[in-house]
């Protein structure tokens, strides 16, 4: 230990004298000290991170020193040593460098000094180098100590020994107490016991089948597998609503709606913008049928409008409107045709196609023929 600390101070005494160096070239009055100056102090601060690296490296091979007693712990010492004189050489060197130099010899001088630190900037490489090659070589178990170490962790966990108890094998010597006699095709049949494996694995599903059954279908406090079902099928159903909220464009002719005052709103403005040539700026028809009262070519329900915008019907003259206008305002223009039934606009033209009644306007009529009736049978 006290080589090691000799060796710590010796390294922060060379760093030290390092730095004295450094500055007192940087203040000499030369062309070059600027970028002098940013090389060497680089330098220097590089040999003080690998000095701190050796002295690391020193303290770590004297713990493998102390706790593996080798042959080769003089020669350890020796390389030591070696390396300390290296090092009080190279401070030697660094400190008388510039004693005999001239103020007009300094670019000369700076370039001594920098070759100098390059030099003890691979020294302290191959130091260590030296000093990791001496510690994995105190460190390295001989081949005794691995086969001790193998025989210990064979001792400790042996897995076909663990093997062989949870299935109980027998010896081949004993597989003639457990013939049984019975041979078929060659095949003879031993009386071997279950594996306790399999034993075990049995007394579990037997518990597991207990819990289940006191849990599903005693306490109720889980639900069934057609309960959940229907209880996942609810949820996906609600998020699959709040998803399409979220998401207006997704509207198409299975989703459609009516929409409010404001969607028929926007609704009149495209329709009067677009399709006014074909149906009248209220709807009263022109080349394209009558808008506004109970008949319908291809349906009257607002999912057949939407239908009838998005896709067209190409054999009647109608265009398909889906590359021009998104789901939403498709939705807008149907809630506003839907909105034009019964306002019977002046020049109206006759009725095409056949006859469609709203689904509760279905139950109205049903309801008027119903009292019809009473009052005949009166």
């Amino acid at each position: 230990m006290q080589t090691i600390k000799k060796l710590s101070a010796t390294f922060i005494f060379i760093l030290a004298s390092f730095f004295a160096i450094a500055e007192e070239t940087v203040t000499k009055p030369t062309a070059q000290s600027s970028s002098s100056f940013d090389v060497d102090t680089v330098l220097v601060i590089c040999i003080g991170i690998l000095a701190v690296v050796i002295i690391s490296l020193a303290n770590t091979l004297l713990f493998a020193m102390k706790f593996h007693k080798k042959p080769t712990t003089s020669n350890t010492t020796k390389t030591l040593m070696l390396i300390t004189c290296v090092f009080i050489s190279a401070a030697t060197i660094a400190q008388t460098t510039d004693a005999p130099a001239k103020i007009e010899a300094a670019v000369e001088h700076v370039s001594g000094f920098r070759m100098l630190l390059y030099a003890i900037v691979i020294i302290e490489l191959a130091v260590i180098f030296a000093l990791n090659w001496m510690i994995k070589l105190l460190l390295k178990p001989d081949a005794n100590a691995a086969t001790v170490l193998d025989t210990k962790r064979a001792s400790s966990f042996n897995f076909k020994k663990i093997w062989n108890k949870l299935n109980k094998f027998k010896p081949i010597e004993d597989e003639a107490s457990l013939d049984t006699g019975h041979v078929y095709d060659g095949i003879r049949e031993l009386n071997n016991v279950t594996p306790p494996w399999f034993t075990i694995a049995f007394l579990l599903s037997i518990v597991f089948a207990i819990v289940y059954l006191y849990r599903y279908h005693v306490a109720h406090s889980a639900p069934l597998p057609e309960q959940e079902y229907a209880i996942e099928m609810q949820e996906a159903e609600q998020q699959h609503t709040a998803y399409l909220k979220t998401q207006k464009n997704l509207v198409d002719e299975n989703t459609v709606t009516m929409l409010g005052a404001d969607g028929i709103a926007a609704g009149k403005v495209l329709y009067q913008t677009n399709c006014f040539a074909c149906h009248g700026k209220e709807g009263q028809g022109g080349v394209g049928p009558n808008l506004t009262d109970d008949y319908w070519l291809h349906g009257g329900s607002i999912h057949d409008v939407f239908k009838s915008i998005k896709y067209g019907w190409k054999d009647k003259g109608m265009q398909s409107w889906e590359s021009i206008f998104s789901p939403v305002q498709i939705q807008q223009i149907s809630s506003y045709i839907k909105s034009l039934r019964g306002t019977k606009p002046a020049g109206a033209k006759e009725a095409q196609g056949e006859l469609y009644v709203e689904a509760k306007d279905t139950n109205a009529s049903a309801k008027d023929s119903s009292a019809n009736k009473q009052e005949k049978t009166k």
